[in-house]
């Protein structure tokens, strides 16, 4: 972040956070309310896991304004979405509905293949770990919001400086293509393969639409700049419904695999079980999400990018690897780990809170994680 300096400065000089908390079950709160409150949290809802349920689980503060955050609260979980999409696609594989390697231009309208590099082929795999040369162009960036067909997008500015399997650039729109693909290969769209697959074998309430959600979705503000109005309007996310959610469409889907995903805690804990050890998946599959894919050394010295998935190695955090993902959109921050050798995971989601970070993790996820570790 430029002007990180600047912006801690900033921030320590804004008053602490007071915000209410609810202990929903188990120990160990104040450490976290703790963190939260230091980085200036509007709203926070965090779980500790394990194989059996969650052992901790408080909630802290607003979701919207004058609606307190609850153990309901729905989310949209910005890049945590990323290993959700992960998470669908080892699904598929297993099922033989998909292959990792399969060049995914044999079912799209429209090619993936970076110009420099015209014969080779890109796949699932390279998609979900930011290695198929598609990078956020300025193209990507000015169609946020708007209905600008993916083939438009892929004739700009979208493909990296280097070629695919050269390099790894970290791409969002690399991502929701895979929703396209998905679509394209199946016949079915995005979202109710994401139901039958992934969400309701979990038991998981979620949706890649905030209209499809029930209950309480969450804003996200900023907390600096200040701002008068959410940076994310919940309810107005939730009364525009979106035409088409149902229906495959690989020119406009590749919106949601990235950052879309809606969830409450509980179905975050359902993932982050599933993922943690062999039941839903293999543990051939666990191990391919979880094995180095590309480096991302040069963001971040801690990381290494997986399938849809962030291998963490730091020891300042952990005495050994967790494997997640980080999320960060509008002001919230969130994130998904798991430490798969103790058996247990950490979700926190939030609805403003410090940005602040020198690399890719935010400085609360950091904190976060070290409490976690710490406290065992």
């Amino acid at each position: 972040m430029r002007y990180l300096h600047l912006y801690r400065l900033i921030l320590a000089a804004l008053p602490a956070g007071k915000q209410a908390f609810q202990l929903i079950r188990g120990e160990r709160a104040d450490a976290f309310v703790n963190i939260y409150r230091r980085h200036r949290a509007k709203g926070a809802a965090l779980a500790i896991f394990d194989d059996e349920g969650i052992k901790t689980h408080l909630v802290l503060g607003q979701a919207r304004q004058g609606t307190a955050v609850s153990e309901d609260t729905v989310f949209r979980t910005a890049s945590v979405s990323k290993m959700v999409t992960a998470a669908l696609v080892m699904k598929l594989a297993e099922e033989g509905k998909v292959d990792l390697d399969a060049d995914v231009d044999r079912a799209l309208p429209y090619s993936l293949r970076h110009p420099g590099a015209p014969d080779v082929p890109i796949t699932l795999r390279m998609l979900l770990s930011h290695t198929a040369g598609i990078q956020d162009g300025q193209a990507y960036t000015r169609a946020l919001g708007k209905d600008v067909p993916a083939e438009t997008l892929l004739a700009q500015d979208s493909h990296t400086p280097h070629l695919p399997g050269k390099g790894c650039e970290y791409s969002n729109f690399g991502v929701g293509l895979t929703a396209c693909v998905l679509e394209v290969a199946l016949g079915i769209s995005f979202e109710l393969l994401a139901q039958e697959w992934l969400f309701e074998p979990l038991g998981m309430k979620a949706s890649y639409y905030p209209h499809q959600v029930k209950g309480t979705l969450a804003d996200a503000w900023r907390i600096l700049p200040p701002a008068k109005q959410p940076n994310f309007d919940a309810k107005a996310r939730q009364q525009a419904e979106k035409r088409g959610w149902d229906q495959p469409d690989p020119q406009a889907h590749y919106s949601l695999a990235q950052g879309n995903c809606c969830m409450d805690i509980k179905s975050a804990v359902k993932l982050g079980q599933a993922l943690m050890k062999p039941g839903f998946l293999s543990e051939d599959s666990l191990k391919t999400m979880r094995a180095p894919a590309a480096s991302l050394s040069a963001r971040d010295p801690s990381l290494t990018q997986g399938i849809g998935t962030f291998l963490m190695e730091d020891k300042k955090v952990s005495p050994h690897p967790l494997y997640g993902h980080q999320g960060m959109a509008y002001g919230a921050v969130h994130m998904l780990f798991m430490d798969p050798i103790r058996r247990e995971g950490m979700v926190s989601f939030t609805t403003a809170v410090s940005e602040a970070r020198r690399y890719i993790l935010t400085d609360v996820n950091k904190a976060l994680l070290r409490a976690w570790q710490e406290g065992k």
